[in-house]
Order: structure tokens, then sequence, then C-alpha cells
């Protein structure tokens, strides 16, 4: 008995099937692009306010968020809170953020003539019970030649990103 050659259909199913696989393995072990590495640090940094601002919200009281130079970490702070609270309550959430390894914040950033709190922070943004938000700084994420700039929203409390002096955001 004569074995049957691989018909034309059968070759080019395998083949196809072998450029797929080869197509996601290398898309997988290549790692992020520094686009998708930007958007995806940008959406983190978005969520972080927002749910900073939420609990102001909820809890009726002002939420701050500070930055820690020391260990590239920004935090909630909350300005009503005691450093020892008394046994038995319950201990309020801590929110962080941590800047990405391979990210840069703006050039002038932390301002060299400013002098952190006690506790070694630097104020960002205050997001009080209404909704709203002060803040004096603009924050620029930088990956490469690539960036991001955000501010708050005096009125609305909300995270914006905001166009640099060439008036792009700094995505292709």
């Amino acid at each position: 008995m004569r074995k049957q050659p691989f018909t034309l259909l059968e070759l080019i199913v395998v083949m196809t099937v072998m450029f797929l696989a080869a197509g996601m393995g290398i898309a997988l072990f290549k790692g992020q692009s520094p686009v998708r590495k930007l958007e995806n640090a940008a959406l983190e940094w978005e969520e972080f306010c927002a749910r900073v601002r939420y609990q102001a919200l909820e809890s009726g009281e002002e939420r701050e968020i500070v930055f820690d130079p020391e260990n590239r970490l920004f935090k909630m702070k909350i300005p009503t809170q005691e450093e020892n609270p008394e046994e038995g309550e319950p201990p309020k959430s801590k929110l962080e953020w941590k800047i990405p390894e391979d990210f840069e914040l703006g050039k002038n950033f932390p301002p060299p003539e400013e002098e952190p709190d006690d506790d070694g922070t630097l104020p960002m943004f205050k997001f009080y019970s209404d909704g709203g938000a002060s803040g004096h700084r603009k924050l620029e994420l930088r990956i490469g030649e690539l960036k991001r700039n955000f501010e708050v929203s005096a009125l609305t409390g909300r995270i914006i990103e905001v166009k640099d002096e060439e008036g792009v955001t700094g995505l292709p």
C-alpha cells in the first residue's frame, strides 16, 4: 500500500497556522511599545486621581495628593487624619501610584526651590468634598521623547490632559 502525499490544501492550512503562531509569539515577547506604555501610565494616573476624588466626595472630607520624590510615589493624604488612630477605628484606605520605571516627570518637577513637608512629600492637588479641586501644578509624564501633560480642573476636580506649547499632546 502506497502512502498518499499531502494535498496542497493541507500544506496551506499548516503553514497558515505556523505563521499565526509565530506572529503571536513575536508580539508577546517583544513587549509594549513606548506609546502603549505612556497610554497605560496615563490611564493609571487618571484612575488614581479619580479614586482619590471619589473618596473625598464619599467621605465629605478633603483629600490631598502628595508626591514622595525619594520613592517616586504619589500618595493620598487625609489632612484631618491623625498619625496614630484610636484603637477600634478602622484604618482609612491608602491609595498610592508609583511612577513606572522607564518614566520621568517634567524637567522642572519637583521645583528645586520648593521645600518638602515634614514627611518629605510635596503637595500636588487637593480635592474637596463638593467635587472641586485646587492645584497649582501641572504634571508632565515622559518616556523618551513622548510626553503627556496633566492638570486638575478647579471647577470639576477632574484630571484633564492639556496640550503643550506646540499644541500637541505628545503622542504621534
